[in-house]
C-alpha cells in the first residue's frame, strides 16, 4: 500500500492558517485603522458606487435632455402656428387696404360726375362668358334699373341687363351684343363702339371715310342714345385700318377698363 505524501497534510494546516488569519482581518479592527481586506472591499465599494453614479447622471441627463428637446419641438410647433395665423391676418389687412383704395378712387372719380353711382363689389362671373356679364352687389333696393350705365375707377364697362332686389347682371362692353356710341376726343370723328371676336380690343367703326384717327387717339362716350352720359372714357387707339378701298375706316381700340380684373363698380342708380 502506497504511503501519503507528508505535503498534503503541510498544505492543509496552512489553508487552515490562511483563513484564520483572513477571517481574523476581516473581524477584527486594529487600532491603527481599517484592515487590508476592509481597504479592498471599501475600494472596491467606492468604485462600484461612483460606477453607478456616473450611470445615473448619464440617464438622467439624457432623459433631461430628450425632455428638453420634446418642450423644443412643441414651442417650435406652436409658434409656427402663430406665424401662419400672422401671414393670414397680415394678408387680410392688405387685401381690406388694397380695396378701401379702389373705393377711395371710386368715390373720388364719382364726384367728377353729374350723375348718381353707388359703388359695387363684383359677385360672380361665367367663365365660359368671362369677357360678356358679371354679377354686382346691387339692385332695385339701391335704386338700379334696366339699362343703367357701370363704370370703373378707369371707364366704361357695360350696362346693366337684369335687375333682382340686391344684385344685377351686368352686359359688359366686351359682348359682341354690345355697342355704344362713340366720338374721338381730339378730331370729333363720331362712330359706333362694339365688342367682339377681337379681344381684348373693342371695334370703332366711324361714320364718316374723312375721319381723322389716330393710334394714341382717346376715345369717349358720345352722348348720343339714351344710354350712357357723353365723355366717359372707352378707351385708346391701337391701329386704324380699311377693310376694303372704299369703305369707312376701322380702329381697334383698347379698353380702359382691364375686365379681367375688375372687383368693384360703380352703377348708376338714377334714371335721366
Amino acid at each position: 500500500m502506497r504511503r501519503s505524501l507528508p505535503y498534503k497534510s503541510i498544505a492543509l494546516c496552512l489553508a487552515a492558517v490562511l483563513a484564520s488569519v483572513s477571517l481574523m482581518n476581516v473581524t477584527g479592527r486594529p487600532r491603527q485603522g481599517l484592515s487590508f481586506w476592509e481597504r479592498v472591499w471599501l475600494s472596491l465599494v467606492s468604485r462600484v458606487s461612483l460606477a453607478f453614479g456616473a450611470a445615473y447622471s448619464w440617464g438622467e441627463s439624457l432623459i433631461s435632455g430628450f425632455s428638453s428637446k420634446q418642450k423644443l419641438f412643441e414651442e417650435n410647433k406652436r409658434l409656427k402656428q402663430e406665424l401662419s395665423v400672422i401671414d393670414s391676418l397680415e394678408a387680410k389687412v392688405n387685401e381690406l387696404e388694397a380695396e378701401v383704395s379702389r373705393l377711395k378712387n371710386l368715390l373720388d372719380f364719382q364726384e367728377q360726375t353729374t350723375e348718381k353711382y353707388v359703388a359695387a363689389r363684383v359677385t360672380g362671373r361665367t367663365p365660359s362668358k368671362w369677357f360678356s356679364t358679371l354679377v354686382v352687389s346691387v339692385g332695385k333696393r339701391q335704386g338700379v334699373y334696366p339699362n343703367a350705365p357701370v363704370i370703373s375707377r378707369s371707364g366704361l364697362v357695360g350696362r346693366v341687363i337684369s335687375v333682382a332686389d340686391d344684385w344685377s347682371v351686368v352686359l359688359l362692353l366686351t359682348d359682341p351684343e354690345s355697342s355704344v356710341g362713340a366720338v374721338v376726343a381730339d378730331s370729333r370723328d363720331h362712330g359706333i363702339v362694339s365688342g367682339g371676336s377681337s379681344r381684348p380690343f373693342l371695334s370703332m367703326q366711324f361714320f364718316s371715310r374723312e375721319a381723322e384717327v389716330k393710334p394714341g387717339d382717346k376715345v369717349v362716350t358720345s352722348g348720343m342714345g339714351s344710354l350712357y352720359p357723353a365723355g366717359i372714357l372707352i378707351g385708346e387707339v391701337e391701329s386704324v385700318s380699311v377693310p376694303k378701298p372704299g369703305l369707312v375706316k376701322v380702329a381697334m381700340v383698347r379698353p380702359a377698363t382691364d375686365f379681367d380684373h375688375l372687383e368693384e363698380v360703380l352703377v348708376a342708380v338714377s334714371p335721366r
